[in-house]
């Protein structure tokens, strides 16, 4: 049995929690910023060169 499809209201947040999760994607983004600038941080590279790794870890 599928359930119906939500209506368009549960698929939105309403104000105080909109706002609320922007405020927390914005700390991430900072966080993230401030990581940068201090060097620290991976490339594209060498995160998948680490995950390609786990993969073949995990494969074995």
């Amino acid at each position: 049995m599928t359930k119906p499809p939500a209506s368009e209201s549960e698929n939105t947040l309403n104000s105080a929690d909109s706002k609320q999760y922007r405020g927390f994607l914005q700390r991430k983004v900072d966080a993230a910023r401030l990581s940068q600038r201090q060097g620290q941080y991976l490339s594209n590279e060498e995160i998948e060169t680490k995950f390609a790794a786990r993969r073949a870890q995990a494969a074995e």
